[in-house]
């Protein structure tokens, strides 16, 4: 299916947040064009409130500091906003790490045996957390139930299910595949309970991609890397194995916070469109205001683009590590359109005029490229097209439409 466009806080706002921030940001959303406001990392914990990451990992209930009026009276709230001047309303969706617990948790104080471990061996924290053996009936049941209870308390139409680290200590040597084989029960458990649920796995980023995983989840968010030239590679390689319509790609900040780079609100929105899942990660109300006009726009332009790249078939015409200029072709199931993504990673002094040649269309058809010119499939495959670029990274999103 074609997936709703999200924002979602966590690069915007990490955990410095509060409800009337959170309500601010959703509102912004929704002014956008956005069709699902996703509350990342930080809304959980009562003892162990979760402001930062070393505490409340496990404690999956509404912190009440940060959300007097409970997670459902906010939810209610965002549900209710119109998106931009339509009818349609504001979708919501949550952040969860249910494998995951902190030794500063309510969880890890009643059931510290829950956590993996060998032995008696010191249990090694990567970013202040410890692993839950999934293997194990009691937290299966456990995750099962938790997240089972905020879906039901609260119109919640998305899940990010995010996993920050590695599993380093284990009982046996086969707790690993007991792990995974425990998990995809509970995924199975968790989607066949609630299955009009869009459900997003994660692990640091891409970690999460895994052909098994794809039975439960329809999509993984491919990298937490979302500088948007690094992005290009990332996809390229990523959609060798996993099909587009699983990725997850979102448009950030500028300058990039990992990378430093600046790119342009065209080339950061136009990388992010060749995922299934398009979406923004950041804080609308720090855009340059001639970026965030340009908004709406490429939100219409993705959700134009969407259902090509989520049902159709991707031809890679040019590679990011072989060309300055890498291009996608994806043509729809139907073969009646297509779409072209074209970069330039290289910048120049003067403009380039690249050329592309296409592949995959009916060489006899006649198709009119971005509802102006009229070309035969033959002229686009073997001449091929051409088009300018300004002299830094640059991106061009091409539509063609059999006759």
């Amino acid at each position: 299916e074609t997936r709703p466009v999200l924002l979602n806080s966590w690069e915007g706002l990490g955990f410095n947040y509060n409800a009337s921030t959170i309500y601010r940001l959703a509102q912004q959303s929704a002014a956008l064009g956005a069709k699902l406001f996703v509350l990342d990392d930080g809304w959980f914990g009562v003892k162990h409130p979760r402001i930062t990451d070393d505490a409340g990992l496990g404690d999956w209930k509404v912190n009440p500091e940060r959300f007097p009026d409970g997670l459902e009276a906010l939810v209610d709230k965002v549900t209710a906003l119109p998106v931009g001047n339509s009818s349609t309303k504001l979708k919501f969706g949550l952040w969860f790490e249910p494998e995951m617990v902190n030794p500063n948790s309510n969880l890890y104080e009643e059931h510290p045996d829950w956590a993996l471990h060998a032995g008696k061996y010191p249990r090694s924290l990567t970013r202040n957390q410890l692993v839950l053996n999934v293997a194990l009936l009691e937290v299966q049941d456990f995750i099962v139930d938790s997240v089972s209870n905020i879906l039901n308390g609260s119109d919640i139409s998305y899940v990010k299910w995010d996993n920050n680290r590695g599993i380093h200590e284990t009982p046996a040597p086969y707790t690993d595949h007991q792990y995974m084989l425990g998990l995809y029960k509970v995924f199975a458990r968790l989607t066949e309970r609630f299955p009009d649920v869009i459900w997003e796995g994660c692990a640091s980023g891409g970690g999460r991609f895994d052909p098994g995983v794809l039975q439960y989840f329809p999509q993984i968010w491919t990298s937490d890397d979302t500088d948007a030239v690094e992005r290009i590679y990332i996809q390229f390689g990523t959609s060798l194995v996993y099909p587009p319509s699983a990725m997850g790609a979102h448009v950030s900040a500028t300058p990039n916070s990992q990378s430093g780079r600046n790119e342009t609100i065209e080339f950061r929105a136009h990388v992010a469109m060749m995922g299934g899942s398009f979406g923004l990660e950041l804080d609308p109300s720090h855009m340059p205001e001639q970026d965030k006009a340009k908004v709406p726009d490429l939100i219409k332009l993705a959700e134009k683009v969407n259902p090509i790249v989520v049902k159709g078939d991707l031809w890679r015409l040019s590679l990011p590590e072989e060309s300055d200029y890498p291009a996608a072709l994806f043509i729809s199931e139907d073969q009646r359109q297509a779409v072209l993504f074209y970069f330039q990673l290289k910048p120049t002094i003067n403009n380039s005029w690249p050329v592309v040649r296409l592949q995959g269309l009916d060489a006899k058809a006649m198709y009119k490229v971005d509802g102006i010119q009229t070309v035969s499939g033959a002229t686009l495959m073997n001449r091929g097209v051409s088009y300018s670029f300004e002299a830094g990274y640059s991106s061009k999103v091409v539509f063609f439409e059999k006759q």
